[in-house]
């Protein structure tokens, strides 16, 4: 399971065509929006033009405060996270959750 947060719109223009064919490498990808960091929104750019481009079935675009839900319902046994903005934050809160979920 990939959970992947792009990095700046600029950014996600110049790569989302290489973001989407590294992506739909894994069984599953779960996307978040884009973390603008300094940047201002790129018209026509965004998580869900990526996740149109990810050749794969299993595939969502979620809400960071949701992303706990979608990840316990994958059967993936491996979570990769990645991304350069605020996507850090969340390690810790997934990670309780999986132990939580896996002591029951």
């Amino acid at each position: 399971l990939a959970i992947f947060q792009p990095h700046l719109f600029s950014r996600t223009k110049d790569f989302m065509d290489d973001f989407a064919e590294k992506l739909s490498k894994f069984n599953e990808v779960i996307l978040l929006d884009i973390y603008p960091a300094r940047e201002q929104e790129i018209k026509g750019i965004n998580s869900n033009k990526l996740l149109q481009k990810i050749n794969i079935e299993n595939k969502n675009l979620v809400e960071k405060n949701d992303l706990s839900k979608h990840i316990m319902k994958s059967k993936c046994d491996v979570i990769v996270i990645m991304g350069a903005g605020d996507i850090a934050d969340e390690v810790s809160l997934i990670k309780n959750e999986i132990l939580i979920n896996h002591e029951l």
